[in-house]
């Protein structure tokens, strides 16, 4: 059976807390709980712990007693990353800390809740990567890449404090601008970007890319068709290496082809997002990029399935086949058509629009899969709120709904009974139309006729 995003069943690291802060332990044990289970000590232990991988240290204000502590964390662990808390920021601590081997430095509280990234980035830094680079493809159009793409970067653009970057390859007409409502405006094109490319530092970069009122960055295509010719496989791969360098995330929205240019995106991927929706047809162009990508040698690690539209209730031969497929990470997005609908003709993303839908939750954790390497620890127990949410919603709806329908019943009933007493009238009285359009009163049913005949009205026979 595939799998919700949750860290159920996941192999968690050891790390040791080494402080007496309360408040600084349990924000630190929520946030890294998604794959560190957290060990908390007062002192430095005599004996170090077995399969610790992690640690992380207080810094007060004592500079001494935390060079002390450091010395013997390094000495002790051997080899094992240590992190220290800034409670308050010394220039001098954080030279000298730095020149014993602390490997990174975190401040309290502002960071707290981003430990998990700021690893992350450390960790692929230390590896001579720099940001992470994540391909939406499917070779079957219509399920739904795009709105993935936009959605899931607005959240990672929360994670990495503004430093995502959006990347329309989904030749030749993208419709990342559509979705994000920024049609309207000149954007920034990779043709622009191809003819700046050697002038680029992080300045002008972030000033000459386009960015959405969410705080994503946007590269889109150019406006004419025929600027495309000049992209090839090389060109793609220089942009992203270029954007790589200044961004914490580049994700891709990419074509639903085997071109040369989308190999190359794939070519240069940290995470290839295959979306499917339940359907043979879309399993089966999964299950022939899957072949494809074990053709041509990409890491099987970095091969994530997403299972868009999905229902609690599949075709039992649907759940086999994606049981079948040869892919570690199997993940779920509920079936929200309406809410992407919805949001896309309101020109907004979906956690703005429906904050606290299923779907939102979902992609948020898959954000934090895609960036971290986990999902969200309590990604299971928002979703069990937000059913309940959805429910209530959905009963007001129906009561609504049913109103407006009876109150367009009553007054299709009312037109019709006043045409049918018109009518009658005209056909069987010939009274003309301009004494009944003065006369006062309402025409609701045929047995009020006699009432009409006491008004008055002039007639006229033949």
């Amino acid at each position: 059976m595939t799998h919700s995003l949750t860290a159920h069943g996941m192999a968690q690291n050891q790390a040791l807390y080494i402080g007496t802060d309360e408040d600084i332990l349990e924000a630190v044990r929520v946030s890294i709980a998604s794959k560190y289970s957290l060990e908390a000590v007062s002192e430095i232990p005599h004996v170090w712990p077995e399969d610790v991988s992690l640690a992380l240290l207080e810094f007060d204000g004592d500079i001494e007693l935390a060079l002390e502590r450091i010395n013997s964390v390094l000495t002790l662990g051997k080899g094992v990353p240590l992190y220290v808390l800034l409670k308050r920021k010394n220039v001098d601590f954080i030279i000298e800390a730095n020149h014993q081997g602390v490997q990174g430095f975190i401040e309290c509280p502002g960071e707290v809740l981003h430990i998990l990234s700021i690893l992350h980035m450390q960790d692929r830094r230390r590896q001579g990567k720099n940001g992470n680079v994540s391909s939406f493809f499917s070779l079957k159009g219509g399920v739904g890449c795009t709105a993935l793409a936009t959605n899931m970067a607005s959240h990672l653009t929360e994670l990495t404090d503004g430093r995502t970057v959006l990347v329309d390859l989904n030749m030749p007409l993208g419709d990342t601008s559509l979705y994000l409502n920024m049609e309207n405006q000149r954007l920034y094109s990779l043709t622009d970007f191809v003819y700046n490319l050697n002038r680029f530092d992080e300045n002008l970069i972030y000033k000459s890319l386009s960015r959405h009122e969410s705080g994503l960055y946007v590269l889109s295509l150019p406006s004419e068709v025929s600027e495309l010719d000049n992209l090839n496989g090389e060109l793609i791969k220089t942009i992203i290496h270029s954007l790589r360098r200044y961004y914490d995330h580049v994700v891709i929205d990419c074509a639903s082809d085997l071109s040369d240019l989308t190999l190359s995106c794939l070519d240069e991927s940290d995470n290839i997002v295959l979306v499917a929706e339940p359907s043979l047809s879309s399993f089966r162009a999964v299950n022939t990029a899957i072949k494809l990508t074990q053709t041509l040698g990409y890491l099987k690690e970095s091969l994530k399935l997403v299972l868009n539209r999905s229902a609690s209730q599949q075709d039992e031969m649907l759940e086999e086949v994606a049981k079948d497929m040869d892919v570690d990470t199997v993940v779920r997005v509920s079936n929200d058509y309406r809410g992407f609908n919805d949001s896309l003709k309101e020109g907004c993303l979906l956690k703005d629009y429906q904050p606290d839908s299923m779907a939102n939750f979902q992609l948020q954790s898959l954000a934090n899969l895609l960036h971290n390497g986990a999902p969200l620890a309590e990604a299971d127990i928002q979703a069990e709120g937000v059913v309940r949410s959805k429910q209530n919603r959905w009963w007001k709806g129906l009561g609504q709904s049913l109103f407006k329908r009876a109150t367009e019943r009553e007054n299709r009933s009312r037109l019709n009974e006043k045409h049918w007493c018109r009518k009658w009238a005209y056909e069987n009285v010939y009274i003309k139309l301009s004494n009944i359009d003065s006369c006062k009163m309402s025409w609701p049913r045929k047995s009020r006729w006699k009432k009409f005949e006491r008004t008055g009205c002039k007639r006229t026979r033949t």
